[in-house]
């Protein structure tokens, strides 16, 4: 997938009003990330440095302790939470740089094709004693005789580029220089030489590491995995979306809860006003009177805990949008602005399974993670071929130099007469220096090349058969894990549709429910006044109405939950908050990797 994650999300903010675009990328961490590299003077600064580099992100504020509460709350509805922890949340910020860690792994597979240029420049002298003092072998060129040690000095400049080729082969083209010099001798009257060389080789394989587009296969693998990586960031996303729709609801029918506990607990303390009053008067007995506070007891210590869940609630919300309050190191105080409704949807399961095996990000990340390991085991299976490969060289050679003068020559080009009766004479085509080298270079006349082949067969091959078997276990592996997640998938959607269906008659049944309780405590009070009904049935009946009211908000929240958690499952939760993750175009396949 050679594509950046440039995230915008565009979330409704409420029914009738327009998409907001919250941008994923606005820190720039990707370009950061993948493109700021230090110039030649930093690194160099760096690397004499005793200090650590510093980061660009260092500089952000940290996020100990900013729980704290700090401002009044803010009401917020569920989509706004959702645009705020898109934009703040620290574990999606996390799971963004998998995408981008990805995408540079593809440009190191494509590193692989990158053109290196690489040079030499070196300077090598020795000088040694000599057992025989011989003018074959050192001569003064001053005096003409012979002198008691030998000398030798090479200064050698090489330069060249080398690339690897679509083929897999590996192209060089080196151009050498060598200049040689030693003790003058009637054996070689030419000092110093200058030797030049330009070559081009080629060492190609024929059986490993060679096969149709096998060179690209790395690529391949690498290209895969950034797609992979962009669905996992895809499912990160739809993770945190149902985790914040979760912990909004929690956090309203915590809010709900409290609200109930309270109406119960205003209705201990009227009854407990009523009994105090009548027992003044002599028409409750005293045990009346500890019941109802009894009764006003139990309920203070019910919204004690319903208010200590209420907080909890509310900070595993603010926790999750992470969204700073104003200016301040405080996260934002959170008052939930939406309530939970009923919206009437058929659910049919096949379809919803249908849609989640082609939308769900998990269930495509895998497919793409088998499809990456079958890659892997093809390129595990070529490396059981033995190597056999072809090795070609031509180039071209130039010499040139400078005549020692040893012995003068009394006619111009005739040999100069050595001991012993030979004689010998200085290429009169190759004086000149290192210009008349490169000259013989470039004339064409004086050539070279090489062509060969090298096998190599591994009699057990054991590390390529090992390699090959771990490559066949990661795409068994690979296989398995798609098939489970295909069976979580499946199991997940069944008992979401299914508590769905139970959810919506949950709702209506316990709508009834709590006008029947309300209506059943109005007539037990009403027979309670006429003293047909005693304080505990009172009490009974009352907590009954509570119990009704905590059941029918959870059955409305748990809905919602439940309805986003569908939405989850399918893999359509993101279309349906109007979030859209954008990826750039395809990084364009460099230039030196056509070839």
């Amino acid at each position: 997938m050679l594509r950046r994650i440039a995230v915008v999300a565009l979330l409704l903010l409420a029914a009738a009003a327009p998409a907001a675009n919250v941008s994923l990328n606005s820190d720039g961490s990707r370009e950061y990330l993948l493109d700021d590299v230090p110039n030649f003077p930093t690194l160099l600064g760096d690397q004499w440095s005793n200090r650590i580099p510093s980061d660009a992100f260092e500089s952000e504020r940290g996020s100990y302790g900013r729980l704290v509460e700090t401002a009044g709350p803010r009401p917020i509805t569920l989509a706004e939470c959702i645009g705020l922890a898109l934009e703040n949340n620290t574990g999606l910020r996390i799971r963004k740089l998998s995408p981008i860690a990805a995408t540079a792994r593809v440009r190191q597979a494509w590193s692989k094709f990158d053109p290196e240029f690489f040079g030499e420049a070196r300077k090598t002298r020795n000088v040694t004693p000599v057992q025989t003092i011989s003018p074959f072998s050192n001569i003064d060129p001053d005096t003409g005789a012979g002198q008691p040690f030998l000398f030798s000095e090479e200064v050698d400049f090489n330069a060249g580029l080398r690339k690897t080729l679509f083929s897999n082969g590996r192209l060089s083209a080196d151009w050498t220089n060598a200049k040689l010099e030693s003790n003058p001798n009637f054996i070689n009257l030419v000092n110093p030489d200058y030797v030049t060389t330009l070559n081009l080789t080629l060492n190609q394989p024929l059986l490993r590491d060679f096969g149709w587009r096998f060179a690209y296969l790395v690529v391949d693998v690498a290209q895969i995995g950034e797609e992979q990586a962009y669905y996992d960031y895809t499912a990160g996303v739809a993770t945190l979306i149902e985790n914040v729709e979760r912990a909004y609801w929690t956090y309203v029918l915590a809010i709900e809860n409290v609200h109930v506990e309270e109406k119960g607990l205003d209705l201990a303390k009227e009854l407990l006003r009523q009994n105090e009053g009548r027992f003044k008067v002599g028409a409750l007995p005293h045990t009346s009177v500890l019941e109802s506070e009894a009764e006003v007891a139990r309920r203070e210590a019910n919204l004690v805990r319903s208010r200590a869940l209420e907080r909890i609630a509310r900070d595993n919300l603010r926790a999750l949008v992470n969204a700073s309050q104003d200016d301040s190191d405080a996260l934002i105080m959170i008052e939930p602005a939406d309530k939970p409704a009923v919206v009437r949807t058929e659910f049919d399961l096949d379809e919803s399974l249908k849609v989640a095996y082609l939308q769900r990000p998990e269930l495509i990340a895998a497919r793409l993670n088998v499809d990456g390991r079958k890659v892997e085991r093809k390129i595990a299976e070529n490396r059981l071929l033995p190597r056999f490969d072809l090795t070609a060289r031509i180039g071209l050679n130039g010499l040139g130099g400078t005549d020692a003068g040893l012995v003068p020559t009394p006619v111009p080009g005739a040999p100069t007469p050595t001991p012993g009766g030979f004689s010998s004479a200085p290429n009169p085509q190759i004086l000149g220096g290192y210009g008349r080298s490169l000259d013989l270079l470039t004339d064409g006349r004086y050539y070279q090349y090489l062509v060969g082949a090298q096998l190599t067969i591994p009699l057990d091959n054991a590390s390529a058969k090992a390699e090959y078997a771990q490559a066949k276990v990661n795409a068994e592996s690979a296989r398995l894990s798609l098939r489970q997640v295909e069976e979580d998938v499946t199991l997940e959607i069944t008992q979401t549709v299914n508590n769905l269906k139970a959810y919506l008659k949950a709702i209506e049944a316990t709508r009834v429910a709590r006008e029947l309780a309300e209506e059943n405590v109005k007539n037990q009070q009403a027979r309670y006044d006429v003293g047909l009904a005693t304080t505990k049935d009172l009490i009974d009946f009352t907590e009954r109405l509570t119990q009704a009211q905590r059941s029918e908000i959870e059955s409305l929240t748990n809905y919602n939950i439940e309805l986003a958690r569908l939405r989850y499952a399918e893999g359509t939760l993101l279309d349906s908050r109007s979030v859209h993750l954008e990826r750039n175009n395809a990084e364009k396949k460099p230039w030196w990797a056509w070839f």
